[in-house]
C-alpha cells in the first residue's frame, strides 16, 4: 500500500508538472519576444524584420523587439539565437547567407542551419541582378558572354564584383563561371554600394548583386541590368528577363526566413506560423515589402524545411567546386 501510494504522489507530481508546462505554454506569448536580425541595422532583412515585428505586435499583444547583432556573414547573431532558451521568446530572421550560403563557407560554423534552428516561417524573396556599367557596350546576358569570352580569348581579364568574400554576391557570381565555363576573377569589396559604383566606373566588368541597392544606379542611367535571378521577373523591372529567359539555367533567390532554436515547442512554431502568413497577408505590409524589392512569400514549416536543406546543399557545392571562403 504504502507502495502505491508513493507511486500515486510520483504520477500526480509528474502530472501536475506537465500541466504547468503545458499551461504556459498555451498561455504563449505573456512578455516580449526578442528577434534577433544578424545584419546591420538598415539593411534589407533589418527593414523586413521591423516592418513584420511592429505588425505581429499588433497581432499577439506582446512586443517583439528587433535586435541587430551583425557579424561573420550572420553567424555572430545567428549562433545566439541557436544557443538560446527554446521557449518562443528567442528568434531569428534567418536569410540564404546565415542558413544556407556560410555552411560551405565558413570551415568551423558554430551551429548547424538545418539541426540547431526550427524553421518557423518564411518571409519575403529578392532577386538579385546582374549589372554592367551603362558605358559598356553589352545589352543582354548573351552579348555580356560572348564579351567575357571573346576578352578571354585576348588574354584579357574579366572580373566581377561582391559586396565580400563568401557573401551572396561572391557566390552568385562563382555559380556563373560554373554554369558557363567563365574564369572571371572575383574583386572582393568591403560594401555592395562601393562595389555598384566600381561596376559602373567599368572598374570591375559585372556584379550580381542584392535588386534594391542597385536600384538607384539603374534608375540613374549608370548601371545596365542584364536579368534577374528568380524564376519571375521583377514587378520593379518588368522588362528585364530572367537569368533563365535570357539562355542560362541560374538560379539564385535571396531569401528572408524566421527561425527558432532547435526543440521550441510545435504549437509555438505552429502558432508564429499562421500568425506570420495572416500579417504578410495584409495588403498595407505587403506593399510596404514591394516597394522596397522584397516580395512576401509564404511557406509551411515542414516546406521551409526542405527548402533550407536544399540552399545548403546547392551553396555547398558552389563553394566546394570553386573554392569560395569568406574572411
Amino acid at each position: 500500500m504504502r507502495h502505491w501510494i508513493k507511486s500515486l504522489g510520483a504520477t500526480l507530481a509528474l502530472s501536475a508538472t506537465v500541466s504547468v508546462a503545458m499551461a504556459q505554454q498555451a498561455a504563449w506569448p505573456t512578455k516580449p519576444v526578442r528577434l534577433v536580425v544578424p545584419s546591420a541595422a538598415g539593411s534589407a532583412p533589418d527593414i523586413m524584420a521591423r516592418l513584420l515585428a511592429a505588425e505581429l505586435h499588433r497581432r499577439l499583444g506582446q512586443p517583439v523587439i528587433a535586435e541587430n547583432k551583425p557579424g561573420v556573414g550572420g553567424a555572430l547573431g545567428s549562433d545566439q539565437v541557436a544557443k538560446a532558451a527554446p521557449d518562443g521568446y528567442t528568434l531569428v530572421m534567418g536569410n540564404i547567407g546565415s542558413h544556407a550560403m556560410n555552411v560551405g563557407v565558413y570551415p568551423r560554423l558554430p551551429y548547424d542551419p538545418v539541426r540547431d534552428f526550427e524553421p518557423v516561417a518564411m518571409v519575403a524573396i529578392t532577386p538579385s541582378l546582374m549589372t554592367v556599367s551603362s558605358d559598356l557596350a553589352v545589352r543582354s546576358l548573351r552579348e555580356f558572354l560572348d564579351h567575357a569570352r571573346g576578352a578571354a580569348d585576348k588574354g584579357e581579364q574579366i572580373t566581377f564584383a561582391s559586396g565580400g568574400n563568401g557573401s551572396s554576391s561572391h557566390l552568385a557570381g562563382e555559380y556563373l563561371n560554373l554554369l558557363t565555363g567563365l574564369k572571371m576573377r572575383h574583386v572582393p569589396y568591403k560594401d555592395v554600394p562601393q562595389a555598384l559604383g566600381d561596376v559602373a566606373a567599368q572598374r570591375v566588368s559585372m556584379m550580381i548583386s542584392n535588386l534594391p541597392p542597385a536600384m538607384a544606379l539603374v534608375r540613374g542611367g549608370k548601371l545596365r541590368p542584364l536579368a534577374v535571378t528568380t524564376k519571375d521577373r521583377s514587378r520593379l523591372l518588368p522588362d528585364v528577363p530572367t537569368m533563365a529567359q535570357a539562355g542560362v539555367a541560374f538560379e539564385q533567390t535571396v531569401w528572408f526566413a524566421l527561425f527558432a532554436p532547435a526543440r521550441t515547442p510545435q504549437d509555438i512554431v505552429a502558432s508564429l506560423n499562421r500568425e506570420v502568413a495572416q500579417a504578410l497577408a495584409d495588403p498595407a505590409l505587403r506593399e510596404r515589402f514591394q516597394a522596397s524589392g522584397a516580395e512576401p512569400m509564404v511557406m509551411t514549416t515542414s516546406q521551409l524545411k526542405a527548402f533550407v536543406a536544399s540552399e545548403v546543399a546547392k551553396w555547398s557545392m558552389v563553394a566546394r567546386e570553386t573554392g569560395a571562403r569568406a574572411d
